[in-house]
């Protein structure tokens, strides 16, 4: 073993580093990560087009550089995106909670397609067998969810509304109205579509984070609503 692996020179130690590295870029869904190891893997090759070969391989080493450019460029490019995200309180609750399958940079362009806002109580977010044109995240405060005239669940902090639509298209199956006033971010459905093609990464997140929050409702407890002041958490 020693002696075959004496015979393996080091320019082809680093072509062998470079498919690798590719081969492990594959298993990366964070594009900053995939950035750097594009980089890495590209500068490998590069060595070894120039080393490698009886003579060196102008041609690959010109392509590289320019890849080498553009994923360098698109870097900076996400790392300043990232930078420029700051969260107030409840932005950084939901990143720690609601959201946290997705990171931070993607979870900023979220939120930038949004706007916070602050609803009084009784304000009736989506409405049964109706359009719904944003799709809201309970930042802070209560709504209670009605269907066919009968409160069936009470969403909380770090809930949903809307998200049904949002996967099927279809109108609103129940009517939501807040039971306080809510800090909520609202994001147009129409913004929000246009968000998650340009991006599938949030796409994913997404889907995965309104899978949680969908089994989380159907494991909650269906019923009346108590106005003691304690509601029962129930599907929604």
């Amino acid at each position: 073993m020693l002696s075959l692996l004496e015979t393996v020179r080091w320019e082809d130690w680093a072509g062998k580093a470079c498919y690798t590295l590719l081969a492990a870029s594959y298993l990366f869904t964070n594009m900053l990560w995939l950035r750097v190891i594009a980089i890495v893997s590209l500068a490998f090759e590069a060595v070894y087009f120039y080393f490698g070969a009886s003579s060196p391989l102008r041609v690959g080493i010109s392509w590289n550089a320019v890849f080498v450019a553009i994923n360098f460029v698109m870097l900076i490019l996400l790392l300043r995106e990232r930078r420029q995200l700051q969260l107030d309180a409840d932005a950084a609750l939901l990143k720690r909670g609601l959201f946290a399958e997705l990171d931070s940079l993607n979870f900023g362009r979220l939120l930038h397609a949004g706007e916070w806002i602050e609803l009084p109580r009784g304000s009736v977010l989506t409405r049964e067998g109706e359009a719904v044109a944003s799709f809201y995240t309970i930042a802070n405060g209560l709504a209670e969810v009605e269907v066919r005239g009968h409160v069936v669940s009470i969403l909380q902090n770090g809930s949903f509304v809307g998200e049904m639509s949002l996967l099927t298209n279809a109108p609103a199956s129940a009517t939501v109205t807040t039971l306080a006033v809510c800090r909520l971010l609202r994001i147009d459905t129409t913004r929000l579509n246009e968000l998650l093609v340009r991006y599938p990464e949030v796409r994913a997140g997404l889907d995965r984070t309104i899978g949680r929050d969908l089994a989380r409702k159907l494991r909650s407890t269906r019923g009346r609503l108590v106005r003691s002041g304690h509601a029962p958490k129930s599907t929604a």
